[in-house]
């Protein structure tokens, strides 16, 4: 298997979905997968290279990932290649809470796109060689965890930032099932708040990201449930028809759900569900 996760600790966890390696030296000639939305941006740390492709949705030509980049919210699949080389390439799958803690500016103008960090973050090329400096994963790892508690000293006291996360924290505890009224009425907020803080810290809507939570979380209910059918997974995500069931399914995966619950996923594609589906 040439991608292999790591967990953060359990306080990192709040900011931090994963971190990972890409090893180029596993990969028997090329490999394309198939990556789904699950909630999280991205960060993939490389130098010169010629061995990753990305496109923007998976009707568009692939596009090599050259250098480092940030990879804004996903709101349908895409595909990634991977050539086989020599070089292992770091990354980290970063919650809507950690985020902010990369990126100071607007993350309105990043879904489902990706940038190369030294256009977009002085501190992030900062970063960026410290991750080229380091040489075993765990060191790496740590400086990330360290990067996390110096930016998280200068956001914790930022109001909006702390009211997003509270926002989103309770969407992923409901597993995205509340209504956008129920959403605003726990906050005592109106819609045009929430929609600008989403615009600016998440880069997608308020419903947007309740829909991506709840397509995570039916992967996650059917790793664990298998032995319901496909109307009782709807009725237990909250969806009372099953053509709306399959319709939002299809929207971030391609595929219906008796389709994508049957197809045989390669290696790789299964370590991604499983990280969707340990989400909680």
């Amino acid at each position: 298997m040439y991608i292999k996760a790591y967990k953060p600790n359990l306080f990192i966890s709040e900011f931090i979905s994963c971190y990972f390696e890409v090893d180029m030296a596993q990969i028997a000639g090329e490999s394309k997968e198939l990556v789904w939305p699950d909630g999280t941006f991205g960060l993939l740390f490389l130098e010169k290279n010629k061995e990753v492709y990305r496109n923007l949705d998976t009707n568009t030509e692939l596009l090599n990932i050259s250098k480092t980049s940030f990879f804004g919210q996903k709101t349908k699949p895409v595909n990634y290649q991977y050539l086989q080389g020599n070089k292992t390439s770091f990354g980290i799958k970063i919650k809507p809470k950690g985020v902010p803690l990369f990126i100071d500016d607007s993350l309105g103008s990043t879904k489902d796109c990706f940038f190369e960090v030294d256009i977009i973050s002085r501190k992030l090329s900062i970063l960026e060689s410290k991750i080229f400096d380091s040489n075993s994963i765990q060191e790496k790892i740590a400086i990330i965890d360290d990067f996390i508690f110096k930016s998280l000293k200068l956001k914790s006291s930022e109001s909006d930032y702390i009211l997003f996360s509270k926002i989103t924290g309770h969407i992923d505890q409901k597993k995205g099932d509340i209504s956008l009224s129920d959403l605003y009425e726990e906050f005592n907020l109106n819609y045009k708040k929430v929609e600008r803080l989403f615009n600016f810290y998440l880069g997608v809507t308020p419903k947007t990201y309740l829909r991506i939570v709840r397509f995570n979380n039916s992967i996650q209910l059917q790793s664990q449930l298998k032995e319901l059918n496909l109307t009782q997974l709807g009725n237990e995500l909250g969806f009372y028809d099953q053509s709306h069931f399959i319709r939002e399914f299809k929207r971030f995966s391609t595929l219906t759900p008796k389709d994508f619950f049957r197809r045989e996923h390669t290696e790789s594609e299964e370590t991604l569900l499983s990280i969707i589906s340990n989400k909680w």
